[in-house]
């Protein structure tokens, strides 16, 4: 919500589609991880504690969320006059940024292929003790914020209403399942 607040809210429908790919794109390679091994039947604390931590899945992980990776894909797009190409790397650069600040353990590596130093945030979207609560009750402010911005400026049809809504229920559900009902750690 918010990278299409900043990088699309007047774009095109592909410049809105690249700079939500480029959103999504860095944690595509975690939720994959996470349903592959759910089918699999692993339970989710060994799915973090081992699965996550092997090699393969880290360096892809980590790579994604590159800051210098997406800084170069950004100036080529700038370079080259694309401003899809642009959106996206934009987008996928100001995901990671974002990263920074709200991940403790799982901290990334954000400066690969020049750094394998990680910044262990004291705050995080999901561990409680580095205050999970407040942070999630921000960040769902903020896309709710974004998401508000959106409608005004594309209108306030159906269609941003319904995505506004579904947006504000998904952060509720994530919340309660996360913080009010956590789910039981083996």
């Amino acid at each position: 919500m918010l990278n299409v607040a900043l990088f699309a809210r007047h774009g095109s429908p592909a410049l809105v589609a690249a700079t939500v790919a480029g959103a999504v794109l860095p944690d595509l390679p975690i939720v994959w991880l996470y349903f592959q091994e759910k089918l699999r039947g692993t339970p989710t604390e060994e799915i973090w504690r081992v699965h996550y931590q092997k090699r393969s899945w880290s360096n892809l992980i980590h790579g994604m969320h590159s800051l210098p990776i997406a800084a170069a894909g950004l100036a080529v797009g700038a370079l080259i006059r694309e401003p899809v190409v642009a959106a996206f790397f934009a987008s996928a650069l100001l995901h990671a940024l974002c990263d920074i600040p709200v991940h403790g353990v799982d901290a990334h590596r954000h400066f690969l292929p020049f750094s394998q130093r990680r910044f262990v945030s004291p705050f995080s979207y999901w561990e409680v003790r580095r205050h999970a609560r407040p942070v999630t009750l921000a960040e769902w402010a903020l896309a709710a914020a974004a998401g508000v911005a959106l409608a005004a400026s594309w209108g306030w049809t159906p269609a941003t209403v319904s995505g506004l809504l579904l947006l504000n229920v998904g952060y509720a559900a994530g919340f309660t399942r996360l913080f009010v009902a956590p789910e039981p750690v083996p």
